[in-house]
């Protein structure tokens, strides 16, 4: 029997992965509540076919590269998204990303707001937030990969977001400084970070400065949320907004995921990095944040951050927090 030929072999496998995609969505719910239970017979019965996918999908991305398809988030906007890249492959399984965090930030958003977006990636927040706070807000978005970058501006232009978002090709660090990229690997290109402790492979040198002197004057005033995930460069980044914390909105809250573990300051501790936010009155909120695919058959069953009751002097992996000036138990 002769071997199949190439284009059959594709064919075969865009059917494949199509297959598995329908079964993935087709286990996935968007009610509110879902009990334990249930969720356990969706992560049972997803398992199998998520996988599968993903041993096909990153076998093809070793042979071929990865595939190409365009998503429509739940919320609406457009992504050029290359699967099995991490966040690309959930938003073409799931349309969300963090489903907890895009809820947040759509429920924190209004028109007229400013949005700020430290670590864009492909720009999933920045056009989430760019939808929100209409033609009068602002979104700044900052990426230090220019190869991400790239992508980023792909999707400014994919939902027409040229007036709406301001994207900057630089790092937000401590200092002015030039500052290198080291370049996530292909099956997760939001690993892209500026600490050198990764391993990863440098990328590129770019500018780095202060958030403080990133920011225009309006688009301080205006800030109502400062999302900032760096994969371990977030020291830098808080350090470099002092003058945001001192001339900001009384209602801005700052979305941080903070991974000490990774700092390049081993004898540095979380409320080392906090405490200037402490004293100019912010309070410390934890965000659920569960990356397993399992979690996204159940995308519309939301957490509400919650007061921090860690201890903050002690060096963990990650901690997902909301810096906010209110004081409750939850947000």
């Amino acid at each position: 029997m002769a071997d199949a030929s190439p284009r059959t072999m594709n064919a075969l496998t865009r059917l494949t992965i199509g297959s598995l995609r329908a079964c993935i969505r087709w286990l996935q719910t968007e009610r509110a509540n879902v009990s334990r239970p249930e969720q356990i017979l969706r992560m049972i019965a997803m398992v199998p076919p998520f996988g599968l996918l993903l041993v096909i999908l990153r076998a093809r991305a070793r042979l071929y590269g990865p595939i190409d398809v365009f998503v429509t988030s739940s919320t609406g906007e457009r992504f050029h998204c290359r699967p099995p890249d991490f966040i690309q492959m959930y938003l073409w399984l799931f349309d969300v990303w963090e489903p907890d965090l895009t809820a947040f930030i759509s429920e924190r958003l209004s028109d007229g707001d400013g949005f700020v977006d430290v670590g864009a990636n492909i720009g999933y927040f920045s056009a989430l937030a760019a939808r929100r706070v209409g033609p009068t807000g602002r979104v700044l978005a900052v990426e230090a990969s220019p190869a991400v970058f790239a992508s980023l501006a792909e999707t400014i232009r994919l939902n027409g977001l040229g007036e709406a978002v301001r994207p900057l090709n630089k790092a937000a660090a401590a200092t002015h400084e030039s500052i290198a990229v080291y370049a996530g690997p292909g099956h997760n290109i939001g690993l892209t970070t500026t600490v050198q402790t990764r391993g990863f492979e440098q990328q590129a040198l770019v500018e780095a400065l202060p958030l403080d002197d990133l920011l225009t004057r309006e688009e301080l005033r205006a800030a109502r949320l400062v999302k900032i995930d760096v994969e371990g460069a977030e020291d830098g980044v808080l350090a470099g907004m002092r003058g945001f914390l001192a001339e900001c909105r009384e209602d801005a809250e700052i979305l941080v995921e903070i991974s000490p573990l990774w700092w390049a300051d081993e004898s540095k501790r979380p409320i080392d990095v906090l405490q200037p936010l402490f004293d100019a009155g912010f309070h410390a909120y934890e965000m659920e944040n569960n990356y397993w695919p399992w979690r996204y058959m159940w995308p519309s069953c939301i957490r509400r951050p919650v007061r921090c009751k860690r201890d903050l002097t002690k060096r963990v992996k990650r901690i997902d927090l909301v810096l906010s000036r209110r004081d409750s138990e939850e947000l």
